[in-house]
């Protein structure tokens, strides 16, 4: 399936978007779903930024990766938020935005750590806490696409009530999903027989062993997590040029 990317407007343009669902997704962390007058269209893996003005003028922005992939044939927009504590825009976000509510909101942006359908490499997912969300947009595009590529996801957080989507990872309770790999670095939940503790390099390896090329790899959370994982891959004899890293808010 070829991607499509027809648009109306320029990325940069600020647009208006109606908030019209808001889902808890974990503690400190939600989805809202905007309504825009016209399609949106993005890559798997891309960003939106929110802009607050007060009254006095003074304004905040804060840039969201996109929760979901959109590819012109509707007009409404997901974005998982988590609340920071000391971030204006989230703060403001938690506290004040209902349904019903209207933000301003520019985007698509940022090109480089995207997915696309026609792309031909296997991918391998690595994300911490709320580093999760462009990589569920790229697994669930991946999805949608019908792509006959190999994906696999390895995800590290802290405990399973802070997991968001956790009933899409985990569509029965106590197993993930068959392209799912779950650590739990803080309490597991009872029963639990995967892996627990930081990602590290025993867990790099066997993940990598499952591929029959090397993978383009998706690294996504905390800087310490990007930092440590990128490090891991390069010594389990991943090229750089096949990694691509994103640091993105707090995580276990």
């Amino acid at each position: 399936m070829k991607s499509v990317m027809k648009q109306t407007f320029k990325p940069t343009d600020w647009r208006v978007g109606t908030v019209t669902q808001i889902v808890p997704e974990a503690p400190g962390i939600r989805s809202y779903c905007f309504s825009f007058d016209s399609q949106i269209a993005h890559y798997a893996g891309q960003h939106y930024e929110i802009r607050l003005t007060a009254e006095d003028g003074y304004q905040a922005a804060r840039l969201y990766s996109a929760a979901m992939p959109a590819n012109g044939t509707s007009n409404m927009l997901q974005l998982t938020i988590a609340l920071m504590a000391d971030g204006e825009v989230s703060s403001y976000i938690f506290s004040n935005v209902t349904i019903g509510s209207q933000l301003e909101i520019r985007g698509p942006l940022g090109g480089y750590f995207v997915w696309k359908p026609e792309g031909k490499s296997p991918i391998l997912l690595v994300g911490g806490g709320t580093g999760i969300v462009p990589l569920r947009a790229i697994r669930l595009q991946h999805q949608q696409a019908n792509a006959s590529t190999k994906l696999t996801l390895l995800y590290s957080v802290k405990t399973y009530p802070y997991m968001p989507y956790k009933y899409e990872l985990f569509p029965r309770i106590g197993q993930p999903a068959s392209d799912v790999i779950v650590t739990f670095t803080e309490q597991a939940p009872q029963g639990w027989l995967g892996h627990e503790g930081r990602i590290d390099n025993a867990m790099i390896q066997s993940v990598l062993q499952a591929y029959k090329t090397t993978p383009q790899v998706y690294v996504c959370g905390s800087t310490p997590l990007v930092e440590v994982v990128t490090r891991q891959f390069v010594e389990a004899g991943v090229n750089p040029s096949k990694i691509k890293a994103e640091r993105f808010g707090a995580t276990s």
